[in-house]
């Protein structure tokens, strides 16, 4: 089964995913994004299983095969995600396989529907927190001021885009600390989990 997170730039969808790996009262790991090594060196902020690293040959490789379910190329890097770790996520009811996800959110939806799997996602959108507190986890990350501004304008419509776009979401405030909405997660997902009779 699989978590997904999503929402705009700010919100913390990575250190919420990295406190449900933590917190998740099962075993839980992150479906691994392929990147190129060579492009893309390991943060302090990556998350456990967040990345595999190839050499460009087998990124291209993987690519040319259709292995990947889809790729993006933000900023100059290359990550793709493949379709055997989705499957295997869609298959394993032992595991929670975590997900941060922008627009490939569609092309999973489509894929478990597909492979009959679509019972097994459980999509979060995580709100914007009110314009006060994102001003100061933008500022704190070292975002300029008219960068600030302009990812507040984004952070909005990236929402009211969310909530028109006719996926089912759960949507969750994020007007707390970090760790009150990744319990809000938590039970969410457990609440959702026992309501769905494929699992019991």
């Amino acid at each position: 089964m699989i978590i997904t997170l999503t929402g705009a730039s700010g919100v913390g969808k990575t250190t919420i995913a990295g406190e449900l790996l933590k917190n998740l009262p099962v075993n839980a790991q992150m479906v691994p994004s392929y990147t190129i090594r060579k492009f893309r060196k390991p943060r302090p902020t990556d998350l456990p299983g967040e990345y595999k690293y190839v050499t460009r040959f087998w990124f291209w490789l993987l690519n040319a095969t259709g292995s990947f379910l889809w790729t993006v190329y933000p900023h100059g890097n290359s990550y793709g995600t493949t379709k055997r770790w989705v499957i295997r996520a869609l298959r394993d009811d032992n595991t929670v396989y975590v997900m941060i996800l922008f627009d490939a959110i569609k092309k999973l939806n489509i894929f478990a529907e597909k492979t009959d799997f679509s019972n097994k996602i459980f999509s979060f959108y995580i709100l914007s927190p009110p314009d006060e507190i994102l001003k100061e986890r933008l500022r704190s990350r070292g975002d300029k001021e008219n960068e600030v501004e302009k990812r507040l304008k984004d952070c909005a419509k990236w929402d009211s885009e969310a909530k028109a776009s006719g996926i089912p979401y759960e949507f969750v405030k994020n007007e707390g600390t970090i760790e009150f909405v990744t319990e809000e997660v938590i039970t969410i997902f457990l609440r959702n989990l026992g309501r769905s009779d494929c699992y019991f």
